[in-house]
This record gives structure tokens, C-alpha cells and sequence, in this order.
């Protein structure tokens, strides 16, 4: 059964980045990628998948108030189209999906795709009242630091320390600001010491979470070096090291700035750093997507402040 169960989490996995999550010998938190509000905890008995299915132990929603807004689409009752979601329901359609000697997971994903039905109006309806009122808060808030959150306008290529560093263009989403910065590095103390001189300027220090990754391969052959740091945006460092090791990139350090701006944008965010992170790589001279892209190296970096 370890053996199946490996197989099927890593191809799940392969599919839908960080899909399974195990928490337990036996237990997964499992993300669907259609419904990203949700988080399904899953147990496997050691017969699956020969003979016993999994189980579904707990769901969470992100918000939670979404819950109440979350069904079952129906197919075989005609009277009752939707039915309010709960562990039991889940079961349902986990336990439908499962065949003794086949995984599952894959299947009940997908038909939870086409089953899954999230009533956004009445959600809204509940959430317009609150959101008036943080809108009002957030107003008077960028009213008093007015300044403090950088807009795509601003110049981002920092002071003459900077110089080296290859810098993104700015990705602005719901007052949301990222940058990315890429610089060569080629051993720890290198990386932290151009880390901490980079964080000498005002901007970067006024940033919510500066996310970063370096890996380093040494001249001298003795073991590569990795390591990410989140800053508080769980999980972010990581994406970034990802990202690095996909592209094969090495003796170099990732750095991505974030300027939260007063309103959540849930999963969008990683989409952001990913990108910050690539355009830095790409302005820093360390990818070519296109004939001209060296002459790009140090783009965005003539402006001083």
C-alpha cells in the first residue's frame, strides 16, 4: 500500500503543485487546485488501495464564512439540485470514486470539479457590509501612511549599493506591490552579506515579508547549498527555491519584496512572486528568453532615487 500511496501522492503532486500534503504516516491535507478555499484532510488505511478506500476525516474553509455557500451538485435528484456540504457528503463522493486495487484521489479531485458548486452571491451578499466598512478603514489607514506603500510609478532600483542586483518590473494587484531582485552569489556569507546590505534601504524595510532563495554550487566541488527564507508569507521562500531548481539555476540569490496594501488576494500572491522572481532572474542576465535580454541586465536600475 506505502508504495501505491507514494506513486499516487507524486504524480498528484506532479499535476497540482502541492496538492497532498502528508501530515500523518496515513494522513493528507489535499488542496483541491479547482477550489483553492478548501483543505480536505484524508485518511489511508493500510488496505488501500487494495481493498479499503480512504476516508475523509475534516474540511476547512478559507475564509471560514464561505462554508455555508459551499454544495454538492446533485445529478440524481431532480428536487434537490445542491446540498450544503459536509464530511458525510465528501465520503460520498470519495467512496463512488473508489475501485479495490485502483487510487482514487485523482478521480474524486476531478469529480469534485464538476460536483462542487460555491454560491458566491449569497456569500457576497452576507460580505458587502464588512467590506464597505474595511474599505473605509483601509482608506483612513493610507491616509495616515500615506506613502509607505510603493505604486508601480515608483522608482525601485534603490540606492548605488544596489547597483549589482538585476531588478523586475513592479506587479501591482489590489495595492498589492511585488518586485523581484537577483544577484550573483557563490557562497553563504556572500548571500547574507548582500542580503543585509540590501536591507539597508528604506524602501526594502518599509516592505510587509521579503522573501528569498539562493542556491550556490562551489568551484572547489564540495556539497551544493541551498536554503529560502519565508519573512511571514508562508510557504513563499520555498515556491521561490522551487522555481530556481526548475530553471537549474545556480550560485545566485532571489530576493522578493512585498508591499501589502490592505487587502487579501489569496493564491494570486504566489503567481506574483513567481513572477517577480523570473523577471529578476531574466533582468539579472542569468536567463536569455529572448536575443536582446542581456542588454537587459541591468534594466530598471539607471533610476536613482
Amino acid at each position: 500500500m506505502r508504495e501505491e500511496l507514494e506513486e499516487e501522492v507524486f504524480s498528484i503532486n506532479t499535476i497540482y503543485e502541492e496538492c497532498m500534503v502528508q501530515q500523518a504516516s496515513n494522513i493528507y491535507l489535499v488542496r483541491p487546485a479547482s477550489h483553492p478555499e478548501l483543505s480536505l484532510q484524508i485518511s489511508f488505511p493500510a488496505a488501500y488501495p487494495s481493498s479499503a478506500p480512504p476516508t475523509l476525516l475534516s474540511f476547512e474553509c478559507t475564509p471560514p464564512d464561505l462554508e455555508p455557500f459551499i454544495y454538492l451538485v446533485d445529478p440524481s435528484d431532480a428536487d434537490q439540485r445542491r446540498r450544503n456540504v459536509d464530511t458525510a457528503l465528501f465520503n460520498e463522493v470519495l467512496h463512488a470514486c473508489f475501485h479495490p486495487g485502483e487510487v482514487c484521489v485523482f478521480n474524486f479531485l476531478d469529480e469534485l470539479s464538476e460536483r462542487l458548486y460555491v454560491d458566491q452571491d449569497s456569500y457576497q451578499q452576507r460580505k458587502r457590509r464588512a467590506d464597505d466598512a474595511l474599505g473605509r478603514l483601509h482608506a483612513l489607514s493610507s491616509e495616515r501612511h500615506h506613502g509607505d506603500y510603493p505604486s508601480s510609478g515608483d522608482d525601485y532600483s534603490g540606492d548605488d549599493a544596489e547597483l549589482d542586483w538585476g531588478i523586475s518590473d513592479p506587479i501591482v494587484d489590489r495595492k498589492s506591490t511585488f518586485v523581484g531582485r537577483a544577484i550573483e552569489v557563490h557562497s553563504t556569507e556572500e548571500a547574507k552579506a548582500k542580503l543585509a546590505v540590501l536591507k539597508t534601504n528604506k524602501k526594502i524595510q518599509k516592505a510587509s515579508h521579503n522573501m528569498t532563495a539562493w542556491r550556490i554550487k562551489p568551484a572547489n566541488g564540495n556539497a551544493t547549498i541551498q536554503d529560502c527564507d519565508d519573512d511571514g508569507e508562508s510557504a513563499a521562500g520555498g515556491r521561490i527555491l522551487h522555481l530556481l531548481t526548475l530553471m537549474d539555476q545556480w550560485n545566485v540569490m532571489v530576493v522578493v519584496s512585498r508591499w501589502f496594501g490592505g487587502t487579501h488576494i489569496g493564491p494570486d500572491r504566489f503567481k506574483h512572486i513567481n513572477n517577480a522572481a523570473r523577471d529578476a532572474l531574466v533582468r539579472g542576465g542569468f536567463v536569455n528568453d529572448a536575443p536582446n535580454e542581456k542588454d537587459k541586465k541591468k534594466g530598471g536600475k539607471s533610476k536613482k532615487k
